[in-house]
């Protein structure tokens, strides 16, 4: 009998091994992978239209990645090797300057974090000039500055002073449109009449106009741009609008 049980457990024993090496024979494994993956972050996150990926070798190969609304790009699958990445700019932004990465199979690259800068029109004056009525006029005084979150900018000559207040500091190209009660951006006109000054606003009913940032600079910080306006008139004894068109100012350090 005990002859017969150690003959059984030999056998299972046998048995159970063969089956387990059976059922592991079949199992597939996942085949190694070819390409790798490169990711990167573009600041301000609209800067920057389209990423492009060139291969080193011979002949070059090239794929593209466009930044998402956060300024992320991704290549998914690209073959192992060194690539140059270029980027195009936005309209009002500076080209940054290209980068070099290396690609693994199976692994992720984080490209450097890269920064664009405004492209900075010619010309180091500073002005700021409208027509207002029909008549050309250009101020003597020109400002910038940041006052409780806003950006202010002012041209003032002897007898008028038209001041814009944008709700927010822009960072790069932007337009601002002004209009209403209620509007948190705003461009002023103050004439002197007399002894005393009258005041026109596009705050109020039926005022409207705007603002466009065509270009900022980060260091030191210059900001252009061009506006246009209907100014309601504001307070007792002020009558008529200002009308301002063809609206620029350039180079106003803030």
């Amino acid at each position: 009998m005990q002859h017969l049980f150690h003959f059984l457990f030999v056998a299972f024993f046998a048995a159970t091994s063969l089956l387990l090496t059976a059922c592991g024979g079949d199992k597939k494994k996942d085949p190694a992978p070819t390409t790798g993956m490169v990711n990167g972050q573009i600041s301000p996150a609209n800067a920057v239209t389209t990423v492009t990926a060139t291969s080193g070798g011979t002949p070059a190969t090239t794929a593209t990645a466009t930044p998402n609304a956060s300024g992320v790009y991704a290549f998914a699958a690209l073959a192992p090797g060194t690539y140059t990445l270029s980027y195009t700019p936005a309209a009002g932004f500076a080209t940054p300057a290209p980068q070099t990465v290396t690609v693994a199979a199976g692994e992720t690259v984080t490209a450097a974090p890269v920064t664009v800068t405004a492209s900075v029109p010619g010309g180091s004056g500073s002005g700021f000039a409208y027509t207002v009525g029909g008549a050309p006029a250009t101020a003597t005084l020109v400002s910038a500055n940041v006052l409780a979150g806003s950006l202010v900018l002012q041209g003032s000559s002897s007898s008028r002073t038209v001041s814009i207040s944008l709700d927010q500091v822009p960072t790069g190209p932007r337009t601002y449109s002004f209009g209403g009660v209620g509007s948190t951006s705003e461009i002023t006109v103050m004439e002197a009449v007399g002894s005393n000054f009258a005041e026109w606003n596009t705050t109020l009913a039926a005022g409207s106009g705007y603002v466009t940032i065509t270009a900022v600079s980060a260091n030191p910080r210059r900001v252009w741009g061009t506006f246009t306006a209907v100014a309601q008139p504001r307070g007792t004894g002020t009558t008529g609008t200002r009308t301002l068109t063809s609206g620029t100012f350039s180079n106003l350090s803030f």
